[in-house]
């Protein structure tokens, strides 16, 4: 097994109790990527973490976006490497969520029975799949050319009796996506993502305004304004595909419900694969608004039903 650097942050030395929080894993790794070979090595990887996260009685573990596979894919890599969502990979993520009492957070490319691509996201608890959400808002030139768009809004399950709510990458950026899964329950948005630096445009040109590191400000505030914890499971390190080359801002980590960190990588998390280890409890949180409620005292209707898709 290569080496993965551990940080964690405990609320004490048994996970939480059901129902009153969640003992969440976010792996963050350099992986390859675009090739059957690539793949095999990353569900190597997959299994090799989870045990890892076992051994600290992790409750959930999640991987960046397009684990299985890579993100820096053309097309013809995603036809190539593209599973249904009982395949290989989420079949794989039930037996060993089951295997280590795990709920496995997996994010893959997916093929669905109609022949359409999505950048999915798979969760296994106990052996079953209980969701399979297709990302519904694409990033850019390269994923729509990649991808079809999901058509379902993002779910919100439970683990250890703690509801968990679901969003993929670019989504971590919108504020109403936070808002309809805390308004249906979440306590904790785990967000697999696959943000960089710089990289190349899908018309092969570089990006010469670089991708921004929602750590900074979005994600913290989001915390905060909708009392939920955050965590946010990024790539570090570098892919080279035909595309180009991308190198991952390695900028994992869980926010709290007031808008601190809890556990986040930091510069030498950034030089090594690295496992982030934190109790997400509610009540060990202090207030932030001595009477503010944003959600409750909000006057804006909110909808859940998704516009069509550009």
């Amino acid at each position: 097994m290569r080496p993965v650097r551990i940080i964690s942050r405990l609320v004490d030395r048994e996970p939480p109790r059901p129902g009153t929080g969640i003992r969440v894993s976010i792996f963050q790794g350099e992986n390859p990527a675009g090739s059957p070979t690539a793949k095999a090595e990353n569900l190597s990887r997959m299994e090799e973490v989870l045990a890892l996260a076992a051994g600290y009685e992790s409750q959930l573990c999640a991987f960046p976006e397009c684990f299985n596979t890579g993100y820096a894919l053309g097309r013809e890599q995603c036809e190539l490497l593209a599973e249904p969502y009982d395949g290989q990979s989420v079949q794989l993520a039930r037996k060993l969520s089951k295997l280590h009492e795990v709920a496995v957070v997996l994010p893959y490319v997916e093929r669905a029975e109609s022949g359409a691509l999505h950048d999915s996201v798979a969760v296994a608890a106990d052996g079953e799949l209980i969701a399979n959400y297709r990302k519904t808002h694409l990033y850019g030139a390269a994923e729509r050319v990649n991808f079809t768009a999901g058509e379902e809004i993002p779910p919100v399950v439970e683990v250890n009796g703690f509801p968990v709510g679901l969003l993929n990458c670019y989504e971590c950026e919108f504020p109403p996506l936070y808002q309809s899964l805390v308004r249906r329950g979440a306590r904790l948005i785990v967000g697999p993502t696959a943000a960089d630096r710089h990289f190349t445009l899908q018309d092969g040109t570089p990006t010469l305004v670089p991708y921004p590191d929602a750590t900074e400000h979005i994600i913290p505030a989001m915390a905060a304004v909708w009392r939920v914890f955050v965590a946010y499971a990024n790539r570090r390190g570098w892919e080279v595909s035909e595309r180009g080359q991308w190198e991952y801002r390695g900028n994992s980590g869980i926010w709290a419900p007031n808008g601190t960190a809890v556990v986040s990588a930091g510069p030498e998390e950034r030089a090594v694969d690295s496992l982030l280890v934190a109790d997400c409890v509610p009540c060990t949180v202090p207030p932030f608004s001595p009477e503010g409620d944003h959600l409750g005292d909000s006057r804006i209707e909110s909808s859940d039903h998704l516009l069509p898709a550009v």
